[in-house]
């Protein structure tokens, strides 16, 4: 009965969102978009809490709030931690732990509307805002991302390039907004109407409409050296978006995992990044 109504439920919505949009086409975009921007998960858990509670702690404004910072002070470069959809800091725990045995300085962010910062809604537009207040703060020689938190930080840094930044690297990155979004009409399974009228209020908003919005597009601008890592049974990312992502970026170098899935969180990703970091 539970993995009937799991499944029911989302074609729910879209029959709302189908039944609203012959009334109001705003209206329907708007609560299609703000249905998709709730993560269900990612608030910090009785047990990470322990482990996040070893960092100093900041908050800073942005528009829904105040959005968290930990800081693991170190006296080396400084790494800049960007975690994805549905998760929060501690998802690092496996990383911070090595970069500490270096004394690197490591910051990490929770995203809007996870772990401990404000907001209920989340995109990687709000999301690459935080992160470019906070590169701005830190100023980090080496940015790790993950996810939707890739795509966000790719995006930030072609508009915003920040010259001091020497290394990224990307974990299970997104390419196009494009394969999200039509993930997400077939999972609801609302109309191309409805599809059509969330595509101009995201122009309206942000923008970019839904088939302009291109990790590998905004890649273009990041030229310093930058891995790459997918594993080719990603089950929420095509592993194609790695290809697709390396072929824009001048000094990209892609490597395919063996392990970790699409969370990536095992030793076989953990040595590879870590080469890459020491190399000079």
């Amino acid at each position: 009965m539970k993995k009937l109504l799991q499944k029911a439920i989302p074609k729910l919505y879209g029959f709302y969102f189908n039944m609203l949009h012959l009334i109001s086409k705003e209206k329907a975009a708007a609560l299609a978009l703000k249905v998709f921007s709730i993560p269900r998960k990612g608030k910090v858990l009785d047990h990470q809490a322990a482990f996040l509670s070893t960092a100093r702690t900041q908050q800073i404004a942005f528009e829904d709030g105040l959005f968290m910072i930990y800081h693991w002070k170190g006296t080396g470069p400084t790494v800049l931690l960007n975690h994805g959809w549905e998760s929060n800091s501690f998802r690092w725990k496996y990383l911070i732990e090595p970069l500490q045995k270096l004394d690197y300085n490591i910051i990490s962010i929770d995203a809007p509307a996870h772990g401990n910062s404000d907001g209920s809604l989340f995109t990687a537009v709000i999301y690459s805002r935080i992160i470019t207040t906070t590169i701005e703060l830190y100023e980090p020689q080496i940015v790790i991302a993950h996810s939707v938190g890739a795509l966000a930080t790719i995006f930030q840094e072609s508009s915003n390039r920040h010259d001091f930044i020497e290394k990224f690297v990307f974990l299970g990155s997104p390419n196009r907004l494009e394969v999200i979004m039509r993930g997400y009409q077939s999972l609801v399974s609302f109309n191309d109407s409805v599809y059509e009228s969330l595509n101009a209020l995201l122009k309206n908003k942000f923008g970019y409409y839904i088939e302009d919005f291109s990790a590998a597009k905004f890649a273009e601008k990041i030229d310093v050296p930058s891995l790459i890592v997918h594993h080719p049974d990603d089950l929420i990312v095509p592993f194609e978006a790695m290809g697709e992502i390396a072929a824009t970026m001048p000094q990209a170098t892609t490597y395919s995992s063996q392990t970790g899935g699409h969370s990536l969180y095992t030793q076989e990703v953990i040595d590879q990044v870590m080469k890459f970091l020491e190399k000079s």
